[in-house]
C-alpha cells in the first residue's frame, strides 16, 4: 500500500535553503524560523525519503548524502514549477481583475453600443467584452462564470442570481394599421383575448414575463399563433397582420413614428418591465465589474430622468 506523502513545498524550501546557505542555522536565519523547526522539517523529509539526506559533522556544516543529492535535484525542480505556477496564477488573477464580461439580453442590446463604446473609451485599462443573447442564455452565462455581469428585463428575481433593479422599460402592444383595434381608444385589456398574438416561444423567460404583465392588467388568455426569438421576424409578422405583439416601446417607436405600426391605446396602467443587473451568488464582484455596474446604473437614471 502506498504511503501517504507529506512532502510539502515549505519543507522542500527549507531543505534547499540549508544546502544553499551551508547549514541549519543559516537556513533558520534566512527563513526567520527557529532552528528546531528547521530540524523538524528535515526529519520529516528524511522519513518520507526513507533515508538520511545530510551527513551531520560537528563543526563542518552539512554535506549531502547520495540520496540527498538526488532529492535536491527534484526539490529544485518542484519549487521552480511551483513558482511558475504561482506566477501564472497571479497573472491570471490580474487579467481576471481587469476583465468585464457583460451579458446583455438582446431586447436591450440594440440600445447599448453607444454606452459600451463610451465606457471602453474612458476605461482603456479594462478589457470589456460584451455577449448578447436570450434571457435564458444570460442566466446561464452568469451562473457558469462565462460572464460576470448581466442585464435583462424581468419583474421577478431569478433563483441562483443576485439581481438589482436599475430602471424600467415600457412595453407596448403593437398592431398593423389595418388591425381592428388599431384605431380604438381605451381598449379594455380583457378584449385582447379575442385576438391573436405573435411572440416569444412558449416557456421562455421573456414570454413568461409578458404573459404575467398581461394577466396583471386583466388579459387572462393570449392566443399565440406564431413565435420567434428575433424582433425582425416578429415585426414582419405584425406588419403582415398575423397578430399583435408585445415589445419594448423603444424598439417599436421608429415604426410607430413612420405610421407602419400602431401602439394600442389600452384602458390600463402602462406596462413596465424592470431592468435588472444580475450577478452570480457564488463569485465575488471585482472592482472593475463594480465600476461598470455603477456606470450602467447612473446612465439608466440619466435616461429615465431625461425621458420624464
Amino acid at each position: 500500500m502506498q504511503r501517504h506523502r507529506r512532502i510539502t513545498l515549505r519543507r522542500l524550501e527549507v531543505f534547499v535553503e540549508i544546502v544553499e546557505n551551508g547549514g541549519f542555522r543559516a537556513a533558520a536565519d534566512r527563513l526567520d524560523l527557529a532552528q528546531p523547526s528547521v530540524s523538524n522539517h528535515v526529519q520529516a523529509l528524511e522519513a518520507e525519503a526513507g533515508g538520511m539526506l545530510f551527513r551531520r559533522r560537528r563543526g563542518s556544516g552539512v554535506e549531502l548524502t547520495e540520496l540527498g543529492k538526488t532529492f535536491l535535484t527534484h526539490a529544485k525542480l518542484l519549487l521552480s514549477e511551483a513558482n511558475s505556477m504561482a506566477m501564472d496564477l497571479d497573472r491570471s488573477r490580474a487579467e481576471a481583475e481587469r476583465q468585464v464580461i457583460f451579458a446583455c439580453q438582446r431586447s436591450l442590446a440594440d440600445f447599448m453600443p453607444p454606452l459600451i463604446a463610451e465606457y471602453a473609451r474612458d476605461h482603456r485599462e479594462v478589457e470589456l467584452m460584451t455577449r448578447v443573447g436570450r434571457q435564458e442564455e444570460i442566466v446561464d452565462m452568469i451562473k457558469n462564470g462565462a460572464a460576470n455581469i448581466g442585464l435583462f428585463l424581468s419583474n421577478r428575481d431569478i433563483p441562483g442570481l443576485k439581481s438589482f433593479v436599475i430602471g424600467a422599460e415600457e412595453i407596448v402592444i403593437v398592431a398593423s394599421r389595418s388591425h381592428p383595434l388599431a384605431g380604438r381608444r381605451k381598449v379594455p385589456p380583457s378584449e385582447l383575448s379575442n385576438h391573436t398574438f405573435v411572440g416569444a416561444p412558449a416557456g421562455s423567460l421573456f414570454g413568461d414575463a409578458i404573459a404575467n404583465l398581461l394577466r396583471d392588467i386583466g388579459t387572462e388568455q393570449v392566443k399565440v399563433v406564431s413565435t420567434a426569438t428575433e424582433f425582425e421576424f416578429l415585426r414582419a409578422l405584425v406588419l403582415a397582420d398575423v397578430g399583435l405583439y408585445c415589445c419594448l416601446l423603444k424598439r417599436a417607436q421608429p415604426d410607430i413614428d413612420k405610421g407602419q405600426l400602431v401602439a394600442l391605446d389600452l384602458d390600463a396602467a402602462p406596462l413596465l418591465l424592470e431592468v435588472r443587473q444580475v450577478f452570480s451568488i457564488r463569485r465575488q464582484v471585482s472592482p472593475a465589474v463594480a465600476r461598470f455596474a455603477e456606470f450602467l446604473r447612473k446612465r439608466q437614471r440619466h435616461y429615465r430622468h431625461a425621458s420624464n
